[in-house]
């Protein structure tokens, strides 16, 4: 899914770009949860955040887990260029795996 990476490979290397909006949007949803709990106290209205939440975090999981495979291959082989930041929208958290043939 394009929302949470971008993957672009070409004949001799693949990069990746992991997209900081799904952190941010997980990290509103948990300050409206905890805003909701602590502050209105809305039972109903818990009842729709917690189970977006949860359906949210696993359709997150499921869909980067292969390129978390393919990154952890990599680190493994040592064939991997690390750079930007988790947090950063400008300059986002890209891997550049090289391709050995």
């Amino acid at each position: 899914m394009t929302f949470f990476y971008e993957r672009s490979e070409s004949e001799t290397e693949v990069n990746i770009v992991i997209k900081p909006h799904s952190l941010y949007l997980m990290l509103l949803m948990l300050a409206v949860w905890l805003l909701n709990d602590f502050v209105l106290q809305s039972a109903p209205m818990a009842q729709v955040l917690m189970p977006a939440f949860i359906v949210f975090m696993v359709v997150r999981f499921f869909s980067i887990i292969k390129v978390h495979r393919e990154i952890l291959v990599a680190l493994k082989k040592g064939n991997v260029q690390t750079t930007g930041s988790k947090f950063s929208l400008k300059n986002p958290l890209t891997y550049c795996i090289k391709k050995h043939d």
